[in-house]
């Protein structure tokens, strides 16, 4: 039997011990080795978790709250490691990600890849220099949805595509736990919690075509201020709830976007849509509109083939299956690289209140 690849987690919190580790713990080839976060109690949380669920034992000295000595230890060859799973808020990523390379890791890493696209490169340059792969946990991709939407806009069914639409807005939807509102910790809100999701899927189907420019508006309106929420407003300190925005790619095409924690609309609105001259497809639900048979058709999707499949099991799956049969990323650096520089984009557009090119 081949050895079993070691795993460490970097930020061992809920999206970790909710999403994440319940992939791993599927998949015969790894085995949790490690845990590390800045909290003892998630650290705690985490090696109880697999104890009691798992059957797995974390002994004290493969706990760390510090992951810079959790990486020294590798370099010194008193721990060992294959993977490095990041789940630290946005602000934290690059930095753990960059050790992890030096000291010879493959790394997933959660969305969104980074706070900036100088970031962002820096992750990608390093994961190079150690000709170990890097990926970005975009995990409605993985989705059933996402999954078969790419299949359908590979066939050729769409034609030449030449307009998407993100759509995710929540009317009062401002997360109350963790450190997302927190600044400093995550940076951004909405625009890095939810839009990066809907963007990656679109350009994703689209075949990741380059950014040109983006016009955007963003906004603080509602969730710094008392409501029905449960957040505490005094500390929210991210810059956004609300921004929309029209996106150039290369080639004539644009995407407009729309993303919300707190909006006063009916309801939640959640959808990607995907148009081309032959056809369009939206996500939810999964529609394929075609003109044929002398009449407009909208053909839903009776049997997905990946109905079942669990998104951060299958994201996890895949990037296994990369790392040991020598494939490429399944969500590479240089993709999240462009959503980032839109990203980056939107804040600064919203910003300056004018378009903004992307180089």
């Amino acid at each position: 039997m081949a050895k079993k690849l070691k795993v460490a987690v970097v930020g061992a919190g809920g999206i970790f011990r909710g999403a994440h580790l319940p992939g791993w713990m599927k998949l015969p080839e790894c085995e949790m080795w490690a845990v590390c976060d800045v909290s003892p109690q998630a650290i705690q949380a985490c090696v109880d978790d697999l104890r009691n669920n798992y059957g797995v034992e974390i002994p004290k000295e493969r706990q760390y709250t510090d992951y810079k000595k959790m990486f020294r230890d590798v370099a010194a060859g008193k721990l060992e490691l294959d993977i490095v799973d990041i789940c630290t808020p946005n602000s934290y990523h690059k930095d753990p990600t960059v050790k992890a390379f030096e000291v010879g890791c493959h790394v997933i890493v959660e969305k969104p890849m980074a706070t900036s696209a100088r970031e962002a490169e820096a992750m990608i340059e390093a994961g190079k220099k150690a000709k170990k792969l890097l990926m970005i946990a975009q995990s409605m991709r993985f989705t059933p949805e996402g999954l078969l939407m790419k299949r359908i806009a590979d066939s050729g069914a769409l034609g030449k595509i030449y307009w998407g639409e993100a759509v995710i807005l929540r009317p009062r939807g401002v997360p109350a736990w963790g450190l997302f509102i927190d600044r400093k910790a995550s940076a951004g809100g909405p625009i890095y919690d939810l839009a990066v999701h809907v963007l990656d899927l679109t350009f994703h189907c689209m075949g990741f075509p380059n950014p040109v420019a983006v016009s955007a508006g963003a906004y603080l309106e509602i969730s710094d201020k008392p409501s029905v929420m449960t957040h505490d407003p005094k500390k929210y300190t991210v810059p956004e709830d609300f921004a929309a925005a029209l996106i150039r790619l290369e080639g004539g095409i644009t995407v407009t976007l729309e993303t919300s924690w707190a909006l006063n609309i009916p309801g939640y609105r959640g959808n990607v849509t995907i148009c081309g001259n032959k056809g369009g497809l939206t996500m939810e639900p999964l529609t394929l509109v075609r003109e044929e048979f002398g009449a407009l058709t909208n053909t839903t999707i009776q049997v997905n083939p990946f109905a079942g499949v669990a998104s951060h099991h299958e994201e996890i799956r895949q990037f296994v299956d990369a790392i040991v049969n020598g494939k490429p990323s399944p969500v590479p650096g240089e993709q999240a690289l462009k959503t980032q520089k839109v990203l980056d984009a939107i804040y600064k557009s919203g910003e300056l209140g004018r378009e903004v090119r992307i180089s």
